[in-house]
């Protein structure tokens, strides 16, 4: 869906509200270099997304990204390079640049996030809002729920560790006393997989090491 522009301000639809859905099985690809070596065991059945920098991996042709950030060195060439669909983060949406809105092929969304954050020892409901506080994979992993799978896969979601696959590392001071060798949002996140798995009945594996409590894939 194009965006519009009104009185120079951009409007683009909330992406729970759309009526889109990402289908039954979606794999969440972010760039941790677990990833690596298991790009190519992605099943083909697959809705693939990609998270922040993934977008930019070679070879990765995901049919979703998900940005939380538009402030950082890699976005304008992973801007200027994708072609496929995009859900940016509400706080992030009047950073869309003109190479977006100018791509008819982009259908743009946004999402916004409740008021109460993900917590490490209160599990609250997702069926209908997306909560930040455990990273951009864990706002996909509720994306995708929402959207429609039943199956969710990982890929690349380390969550542990400063670098990414091409072996560069996060230089944004805000993150970097959290990102040891493991995430302090992990205390976050697996409450939020135990709840999806085992109370919500959704299928979640990873295909690459993580430092979350998840099995991994077997097709």
């Amino acid at each position: 869906m194009i965006p519009s522009i009104i009185n120079s301000v951009i409007t683009i639809p909330e992406i729970l509200s759309s009526g889109i859905t990402f289908g039954p099985k979606v794999c969440i690809v972010a760039p941790g270099p677990n990833g690596v070596a298991h790009y190519d065991a992605i099943p083909q059945d697959f809705t693939v997304i990609a998270v922040n920098k993934a977008m930019l991996i070679d070879g990765l042709e995901p049919d979703w990204w998900v940005i939380a950030h538009c402030d950082t060195q890699w976005f304008r060439e992973a801007d200027r390079k994708f072609r496929g669909n995009r859900i940016y983060r509400d706080v992030t949406v009047p950073e869309i640049t003109e190479t977006a809105l100018k791509n008819s092929e982009n259908r743009i969304y946004e999402y916004k996030t409740a008021e109460e954050l993900l917590q490490a020892d209160k599990v609250l409901p997702v069926q209908g809002y997306i909560r930040k506080g455990a990273s951009v994979s864990a706002v996909s992993v509720q994306l995708a729920y929402n959207l429609g799978a039943a199956e969710i896969l990982l890929c690349g979601v380390d969550m542990s560790g400063n670098k990414y696959w091409d072996k560069s590392e996060n230089e944004d001071p805000n993150v970097l006393h959290l990102h040891g060798e493991v995430w302090d949002s992990v205390s976050r996140f697996n409450p939020l997989l135990h709840y999806m798995r085992h109370e919500l009945g959704v299928k979640i594996s990873t295909l690459s090491e993580t430092t979350l409590n998840v099995p991994f894939y077997k097709p």
